[in-house]
This record gives C-alpha cells, structure tokens and sequence, in this order.
C-alpha cells in the first residue's frame, strides 16, 4: 500500500476453507446464479442443520446456514416440496457456505 511507506497486513477475523473446481490451471466456467430465498434441510452425515439457499444455478448453491458445515460435507438438501438432492459443500464461511450438487437440476 503506498502513503506512508509502511505496509499495511489486513488480519481476518474468520476463517475460510475454500476448495475451487479447476479446469487445467483456469476457473472452470460456470453458470449463472439465480437469486432466491428458499428454507431447505441439510443433512449431513452426523446432524441436520436448517438453512436458506441464497443464490441457485443448475450446478451449485450458496447458503445462509443456522450452524457452521464443514468444507468437504457429502449433504442432502431438503425442501418442503421437492425431493431429496445430494450435494457437495465446497466452500465454508462461518454460516455461509457453498456447493455443488450431485447431478444437475432443473431451474
């Protein structure tokens, strides 16, 4: 940073796990997020936490949850009307977090 002469270090005060899908060395393209404001489930392995799904594509979602989940989580994500979909969670966040589903679904 310039002004002064002395370097400025930022100290975050959260933690963020991030585990990016690449395509060689690029981001791999993906497709356009819907905003949305849904109530869903997500079970995971050893606890179910209730969440809002915040944005939507076909591929993935980002969601506003009511406990932390972990990057890595194999999940379920349920919603009062639709069935079950498996997902992926690749990125954490504190209470937000986002992943990739299974299989792509219909928007």
């Amino acid at each position: 940073m310039r002004g002064n002469g002395r370097l400025r270090v930022w100290k975050w005060t959260f933690n963020m796990k991030h585990e990016a899908i690449f395509a060689g060395d690029e981001w791999a393209p993906r497709d356009p997020r819907v905003d949305v404001d849904f109530d869903v489930r997500v079970r995971c392995a050893t606890e179910q936490v209730e969440a809002q799904i915040l944005n939507l594509s076909a591929d993935g979602f980002r969601l506003h949850t009511a406990r932390p989940i972990a990057a890595g989580s194999e999940v379920t994500l349920e919603a009062a009307a639709q069935f079950p979909v498996r997902a992926l969670i690749c990125w954490a966040c504190g209470l937000e977090a986002g992943g990739v589903f299974a299989e792509a679904v219909t928007l």
